[in-house]
């Protein structure tokens, strides 16, 4: 029943969507790159680590302001992918940092630059998005239960990058492990493309009717019957014609 909190296979889809772009929100590093990035910026050659660190989260809160600005203007797909794309390329470059310090002096303010964007490129798109997402494809019978599962799953990959953040470097490597987020990243890029609707200008009862387009009709045929009913019984009564 529409209370028994169970999920049909229509409620499947909505949360296939969120919980796939929550994963790849953690997975893209964001959080090891936050918690880590006065390490980050000491193994890099930065000469000043705390202040990069301290520009980094300065940025984030003016991107993070810009972007609520920007999410009913431009669509959250446009953003999806632009976020993806950026974060691509920074984590790339920042990964490109790590490997050429083994056979040449690289440019010290690489990473600031490369970090930077990453964290403007998350801001805009992935980091205020999914949690828009949620809110507006969730069906509204099973959305705390759905909810719940995509914020456990949020929470439980957020612990998982940060715990094996250290030893992913040591083994991959620097480089290696910022390459790696930046493969996500690519991922992340197909997946918004195949799967995930966009949302802006769209009604609850439309978005819903994307994942359930049978139900969706059904409600449509139930809504001309009723409009139709409503025009018969306007129908003029001969003492109205008198």
């Amino acid at each position: 029943s529409a209370n028994s909190g169970c999920l049909s296979a229509s409620d499947l889809k909505p949360l296939f969507v969120c919980v796939g772009l929550m994963l790849f929100q953690q997975f893209s590093g964001i959080n090891a790159v936050m918690f880590y990035s006065v390490s980050i910026f000491k193994d890099s050659g930065s000469t000043s680590p705390h202040t990069s660190t301290i520009i980094l989260g300065v940025v984030n809160i003016f991107a993070t302001m810009i972007s609520n600005i920007l999410i009913d203007r431009l669509g959250r797909k446009i953003l999806l992918y632009t976020s993806a794309v950026g974060m691509m390329v920074s984590l790339g470059l920042l990964g490109f940092h790590y490997y050429m310090i083994n056979f040449t002096e690289p440019f010290l303010h690489t990473p600031l630059i490369a970090l930077v964007v990453y964290i403007i490129s998350f801001s805009f798109g992935f980091g205020p998005v999914p949690w828009l997402i949620m809110g507006e494809i969730l069906p509204a019978r099973t959305r705390g239960l759905s909810a719940s599962i995509t914020t456990s799953i949020n929470w439980a990959s957020t612990f998982l990058v940060t715990k094996t953040f250290i030893d992913l470097r040591n083994c991959l490597g620097a480089a290696g492990v910022f390459w790696m987020f930046g493969s996500v990243c690519c991922l992340a890029v197909v997946f918004v493309l195949l799967c995930v609707p966009e949302t802006r200008g769209k009604s609850l009862e439309d978005i819903e009717g994307i994942f359930n387009p049978v139900l969706h009709g059904m409600e449509e045929c139930e809504d001309i019957k009723i409009t139709r009913s409503s025009i018969a019984n306007l129908k003029a009564t001969p003492s109205q014609l008198l």
